[in-house]
Protein backbone atom coordinates (compact mmCIF):
# COMPACT_ATOMS: atom_id res chain seq x y z
CA UNK A 1 0.00 0.00 0.00
CA UNK A 2 2.89 2.59 0.46
CA UNK A 3 4.15 1.85 -3.03
CA UNK A 4 0.30 3.55 -4.11
CA UNK A 5 0.50 5.98 -2.07
CA UNK A 6 4.16 7.10 -3.19
CA UNK A 7 2.76 6.83 -7.13
CA UNK A 8 -0.01 8.83 -5.97
CA UNK A 9 1.94 11.40 -4.90
CA UNK A 10 4.44 11.47 -7.34
CA UNK A 11 1.64 11.80 -9.47
CA UNK A 12 -0.97 13.92 -8.33
CA UNK A 13 -1.87 15.62 -11.27
CA UNK A 14 -3.39 12.79 -12.79
CA UNK A 15 -5.96 12.94 -10.20
CA UNK A 16 -6.39 17.12 -10.70
CA UNK A 17 -7.14 16.42 -14.29
CA UNK A 18 -9.30 13.66 -13.70
CA UNK A 19 -11.58 15.68 -11.02
CA UNK A 20 -10.97 18.67 -13.94
CA UNK A 21 -12.62 16.46 -16.72
CA UNK A 22 -15.42 15.55 -14.01
CA UNK A 23 -16.70 18.64 -13.17
CA UNK A 24 -16.49 19.14 -17.18
CA UNK A 25 -19.06 16.06 -17.82
CA UNK A 26 -21.03 17.07 -15.53
CA UNK A 27 -21.38 20.60 -17.51
CA UNK A 28 -21.99 17.76 -20.90
CA UNK A 29 -24.79 16.55 -18.94
CA UNK A 30 -26.12 20.10 -18.02
CA UNK A 31 -25.83 20.93 -21.62
CA UNK A 32 -27.83 17.74 -22.87
CA UNK A 33 -30.47 18.54 -20.24
CA UNK A 34 -31.02 21.95 -22.25
CA UNK A 35 -29.37 24.09 -19.21
CA UNK A 36 -26.49 25.64 -20.82
CA UNK A 37 -26.10 28.40 -18.20
CA UNK A 38 -25.94 25.97 -15.44
CA UNK A 39 -23.28 23.68 -18.12
CA UNK A 40 -20.93 27.08 -18.86
CA UNK A 41 -20.62 27.49 -14.83
CA UNK A 42 -19.63 23.69 -14.94
CA UNK A 43 -17.53 23.71 -17.83
CA UNK A 44 -15.66 26.90 -16.83
CA UNK A 45 -14.77 25.25 -13.38
CA UNK A 46 -13.18 22.49 -14.82
CA UNK A 47 -10.81 24.95 -17.20
CA UNK A 48 -10.40 26.63 -13.98
CA UNK A 49 -9.47 23.74 -12.13
CA UNK A 50 -7.00 22.66 -14.96
CA UNK A 51 -5.12 25.69 -14.80
CA UNK A 52 -4.82 25.91 -11.23
CA UNK A 53 -3.30 22.06 -12.12
CA UNK A 54 -0.75 23.52 -14.62
CA UNK A 55 -0.17 26.35 -11.81
CA UNK A 56 0.89 23.87 -9.42
CA UNK A 57 2.58 21.75 -12.06
CA UNK A 58 4.93 24.82 -13.28
CA UNK A 59 5.95 25.35 -9.48
CA UNK A 60 6.81 21.16 -8.70
CA UNK A 61 8.36 21.34 -12.10
CA UNK A 62 6.19 18.16 -13.21
CA UNK A 63 6.26 18.99 -17.15
CA UNK A 64 4.48 16.10 -17.83
CA UNK A 65 1.71 17.06 -16.12
CA UNK A 66 2.04 20.46 -17.31
CA UNK A 67 1.53 19.22 -21.42
CA UNK A 68 -1.19 16.90 -19.69
CA UNK A 69 -2.58 19.91 -17.93
CA UNK A 70 -2.39 22.28 -20.84
CA UNK A 71 -3.65 19.54 -23.93
CA UNK A 72 -7.18 19.07 -21.33
CA UNK A 73 -7.80 22.95 -21.35
CA UNK A 74 -7.43 23.26 -24.74
CA UNK A 75 -10.24 20.98 -25.35
CA UNK A 76 -12.21 22.35 -22.75
CA UNK A 77 -12.17 25.68 -23.75
CA UNK A 78 -12.24 24.46 -27.26
CA UNK A 79 -15.64 22.50 -27.00
CA UNK A 80 -16.99 25.65 -24.38
CA UNK A 81 -16.60 28.00 -27.42
CA UNK A 82 -18.29 25.68 -30.03
CA UNK A 83 -21.20 25.16 -27.71
CA UNK A 84 -21.28 29.05 -27.23
CA UNK A 85 -21.09 29.00 -30.81
CA UNK A 86 -23.77 26.80 -31.68
CA UNK A 87 -26.21 28.28 -29.36
CA UNK A 88 -25.94 31.87 -30.83
CA UNK A 89 -26.72 30.56 -34.14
Amino acid sequence: MGSLSNLAAKYWFIGGIGVSLLWFVAGKQSLSNRRPDAAIGWQAIAAIIGLIVCGRTIVDREWFGLVAGIITVYFEVRSIWRSTLSQRQ
